[in-house]
């Protein structure tokens, strides 16, 4: 049986997360469904975000594909010797939109640089 999903419902989602993510956040610790208010006691590093520095791709009938762009912050708290690191985005109200994992876990401390890479969220044609 063929499936198939309009480009602008798949963008539906990544808009929710284009428009409304004005925060993106390194934790030092996420646990699946944290609160908002958990996500920001676990934050050490925030940068604003802007619709702008997200970008939709992909051709209608294809996977469409938000890219977030890079961005840098200064930490204001340290991570811990042995931090779980994740990226999340809020939308600096009351909602967590997006959380993804940050691989690296190296040590973060107070007042250096963090470097947020470019990143890719996709929304797919269902199979």
């Amino acid at each position: 049986m063929a499936k198939y999903v309009h480009s602008d419902v798949l963008d539906g989602g990544l808009n929710a997360i284009k428009n409304n993510a004005g925060r993106m956040l390194l934790l030092k610790a996420y646990s699946f469904a944290d609160s908002y208010a958990t996500v920001n006691a676990n934050a050490i590093c925030a940068v604003a975000m802007a619709p702008g520095d997200y970008a939709l791709s992909g051709a209608d009938g294809a996977a469409r594909v938000l890219t977030v762009a890079a961005r840098s912050g200064t930490a204001s708290a340290n991570s811990g010797s042995a931090p779980d690191l994740h990226i999340a985005f809020t939308d600096n109200v009351s909602k967590v939109l997006l959380v993804t994992d940050e691989t690296t876990d190296q040590v973060v401390t107070s007042g250096n640089t963090v470097n947020f890479p470019s990143l890719t969220y996709t929304s797919s044609q269902p199979t």
